[in-house]
This record gives C-alpha cells, structure tokens and sequence, in this order.
C-alpha cells in the first residue's frame, strides 16, 4: 500500500508541476543551458545533471549546486527550472541535478546518487568551467533534506565511514534551505513515507538511525553556515522550526526569514521556488544572496 501511495504522489505532484509551469512562459534569451549531462553514465534520466549561467557569463562566477524537491518520491530537475533561471541571472552558475525517487530507491541510495553528482561537478570542475572556490548549496523540501545529508557527509569521517560514501572534496562555504523536509517518519498525507524511506537490506545498517531521524547528523559533523527559509502557510513549516532549533543547539550559524501569510499571494510550501517572481520570493532570493556573500 505504501508504494502504491508513494506512486500516486508521484502522479499528482508531477501533475501539477506541470500545469503550473505550462502557465507562465519566460524569455531566456539571456541565459545558457547544458542540458540533461550524466553524472552516473547509465542511461536512466534521474543519473542527469543541468548546467545555467548568464549567456557571455564572465569566468569564475560563483557556483550553487541545487537539488530539487518532491517529498523524496516525485520531479526532475525540471521543476527547478524557474528556480534556476533567477540564480543564473543573479550572477551565479548553477548546477541542477536529478536522483532516483523512492519507491523504486531507498532514502540511502538517493543520498549516494546526490554525492555522486558531486563528486562529477568536482572531478569536471575544468571541463565545465565550474568555480569550485566560491560554492554553495541549495534544496528544497525533500532536496532540502537531501543537501543536509551531503553537506554531513562530506564534512565527516566517521558518517562517510558509516554510509560508505566517499567524499566530493567540495568545500561549501554557505547553504540555504527552502521548507526542509526534516522528518522521514511522517503522520498525515504522508504517512506512507516511514515504509518506504528504507527497506531489509537497511535493517542492522549503522547507518539506519540518521535515515530514522536526519536531525542525529547535526551532531556528528561540522556544517556550514545555513539559511532557512519558511512561511505560517508552509505546510511543513514545524520541519524548518525544529531544525533551526537542532542548529541552535549545535552553534551551527545560521538565520531563518519565517514569512507570516500572505497579504496577496498565499505563500506556501517552497513558494519561492514555485512563483520566483512574487514580491516575497524575490525577497527570498536577495536574502540568500546577501547571506551567501558573506561567506
């Protein structure tokens, strides 16, 4: 019954994706587009990764490296799209990048595909004109949780020895997190997602109690400065609440922009990503911007 919830999800987030994006056409004259480049050479579309930067795009302009969302189970790439374009035109080249969905994967080998997109992005750095120097990280929802994953991974020892992921030997010097999915172990709609996160083979793995509960990767490694983003009308909002807390208890720096409602868009779940153009998203994206500069 799980996998057939997790399937239908799929169809109805896709779905509606889909005719939303059909709505809004933008002109992109003035961005380039490497499309659909695999990171993992085995044919299948969710092994792909994008490249956007400003068409002429000057040398060396800072990298974000983004991982879409879609409750762990739905999307492409592709529903970033928007997403990406606003990055590009922001001065940044970005680097989209799609994974296996549950239920045909578990929660662990998406986190593998996410590092081995990033250990493509390194190794191709020159190939791809990629400024590694000056690189952060973006996701959200699923993709939000996806990038804490990596983000600890990379940074430690012990969860590489544990997952048995070898690192990407990228140093990130920001992150921003937009409507993290924090808890694996959902009630409600997504009840579904705690039977298929994981299935025997991760029984007994040292890895299991992070898959169980991502907030434990906090305290067994050293993450980069974060931003979160989320709204009173996020459908998860607590998800961001709880992990800005686990941050705070860890003197992980940090920042939070909590939008209250709306007063004439409805802002919800990962709402900047959705509709870049509204007057709090393009808020969302100079706040991360300013945030990233820092570092």
């Amino acid at each position: 019954m799980s996998r057939l919830m997790a399937l239908l999800g799929r169809f109805l987030f896709e779905t509606n994706d889909a005719l939303r994006m059909r709505k809004h056409k933008y002109d992109t004259s003035d961005l380039s587009v490497e499309a659909d480049i695999p990171y993992i050479a085995d044919g299948t579309p969710e092994h792909l990764l994008d490249i956007y930067r400003p068409k002429d795009a000057p040398a060396n302009l800072p990298v974000i490296v983004n991982v879409h969302g879609g409750g762990l189970f739905a999307s492409f790439k592709e529903v970033n799209t928007w997403f990406n374009h606003e990055w590009a035109r922001m001065g940044y080249v970005v680097v989209s990048v799609s994974y296996r969905r549950i239920p045909d994967t578990t929660l662990v080998h998406q986190v593998e595909d996410v590092m081995a997109a990033l250990r493509f992005i390194s190794e191709h750095r020159v190939e791809y004109h990629l400024n590694l120097k000056n690189c952060y990280l973006t996701g959200d929802s699923a993709g939000a949780l996806l990038s804490l994953f990596a983000l600890s991974i990379e940074a430690s020892d012990k969860l590489q020895h544990i997952f048995e992921i070898a690192p990407c030997r990228i140093s990130f010097r920001a992150a921003a997190f937009i409507s993290i999915m924090l808890d694996t172990n959902r009630k409600g709609l997504l009840y579904f997602l705690a039977d298929v996160v994981c299935n025997a083979n991760d029984i007994d793995k040292p890895y299991l109690p992070y898959i169980l509960n991502p907030s434990a990767l906090v305290n067994d490694t050293k993450l980069p400065p974060i931003y979160l983003v989320t709204s009173a009308e996020d459908l998860i909002q607590n998800d961001t609440l709880r992990f800005e807390q686990v941050l705070t208890d860890n003197r992980v720096e940090h920042r939070l922009l909590n939008f209250p409602k709306g007063r004439q868009n409805k802002l919800v779940h990962v709402f900047a990503v959705q509709y870049p153009l509204w007057e709090e998203s393009r808020v969302v994206y100079t706040e991360i911007h300013n945030f990233f500069q820092k570092y």
